[in-house]
């Protein structure tokens, strides 16, 4: 089993399989060696064996795309090969989120790929996801723990599956995204704050949902700025709150953010540069918005016009849950408008 974003580099990724293979005679110097030494190690390795007395080996790898981001996909290439030349049972499965996953591979590297493509469809009924999180959660007998203990839970999950309640949930959840990412997340929370010896409940999964996927994103967002980039949008909330909503540009909120910095010695004003890339982010993140869709290109960055989508109240509101945010800024949110 290998994980393209573990397994970041062709190197790292032909040391997980030779020592998960567990091959026998193996040095710590193939383990340590090259990429041409492991290489070759692990393709006499294969060609070693014979169908009738060689144990079959299945190959996942998972985060396939990643993989065909390596370096002229030399592994993916010998892995193939060693498949199509049937010296040793062996069967290579790639498991990736992207459908044009196989145009991303080499020629030379297709030609050895056996073209065989299993589309899986995302859930689209609740009783799938319901399937879906009982498969989760529920333990197996290979689970090295008591049989009372794995069959209390077993029994708890089978009637939380059957709760109306999250049934419910699953229907919201769905009504968000079918994609099983969305419902890993909300099984890992439920497990990750739930207390020692205590059985899992609708109600946790409920509170993970609520925490998850029903929060204020504008306030979410502004609570992941830095605290320069919050004192730009402080500095954008005050100019809008004067000027009646106006559109600004970057110069004028840097010449707002510099006059109230100068005034504070524990505020140091930041290189134009840095407050620029700042900006630039709170753009990217859409909390403010450009007043035209379409980029006049005769007209500088600096000067291009926003609205903010913030107001001062969400601002405030930001601030009071900000960690740790400097008083001298908390302030300045409340008092008069500079």
């Amino acid at each position: 089993m290998l994980n393209g974003l573990i397994h970041t580099d062709d190197n790292l990724a032909l040391k997980s399989i030779i020592q998960q293979l567990q091959i026998k005679n193996l040095d710590g110097a193939y383990v340590e060696g090259s990429y041409a030494d492991n290489i070759c190690f692990l393709l006499e390795s294969f060609r070693a064996g014979n169908k009738m007395a060689s144990k079959s080996i299945i190959m996942v790898l998972d985060k396939f795309d990643m993989f065909c981001s390596h370096t002229n996909q030399t592994l993916l290439y010998n892995l193939f090969d060693a498949v199509q030349s049937q010296q040793n049972p062996l069967s290579i499965i790639g498991v990736s989120s992207r459908i044009d996953v196989i145009e991303l591979l080499e020629k030379r590297v297709k030609s050895r790929f056996s073209h065989n493509i299993l589309m899986i469809k995302p859930p689209s009924e609740p009783h799938e996801l319901l399937g879906r999180l009982k498969c989760l959660l529920q333990l197996s007998k290979d689970c090295k723990i008591e049989s009372d203990v794995r069959k209390n839970w077993n029994n708890n999950i089978n009637l939380l599956i059957s709760d109306p309640q999250l049934q419910d949930l699953m229907n919201d959840l769905l009504k968000l995204s079918n994609n099983n990412t969305k419902l890993n997340m909300l099984v890992f929370m439920a497990l990750s704050n739930l207390s020692k010896d205590k059985m899992l409940m609708v109600e946790n999964l409920i509170c993970s949902f609520n925490s998850l996927y029903k929060q204020d994103l504008t306030l979410v967002n502004l609570l992941g700025l830095s605290v320069l980039e919050l004192c730009l949008m402080i500095s954008i909330c005050h100019h809008s709150e004067i000027y009646n909503k106006e559109p600004f540009n970057f110069e004028m909120i840097y010449a707002r953010y510099c006059k109230f910095a100068s005034r504070n010695s524990s505020l140091l004003v930041t290189k134009r540069q840095v407050i620029i890339k700042a900006f630039e982010r709170i753009s990217i993140m859409e909390l403010i918005q450009p007043v035209t869709a379409i980029e006049n290109k005769n007209i500088l960055k600096e000067y291009r016009l926003y609205k903010s989508s913030v107001n001062l109240d969400k601002m405030k509101a930001a601030s009071n849950l900000y960690y740790r945010l400097p008083p001298v800024i908390l302030q300045w949110i409340d008092s008069n408008i500079i």
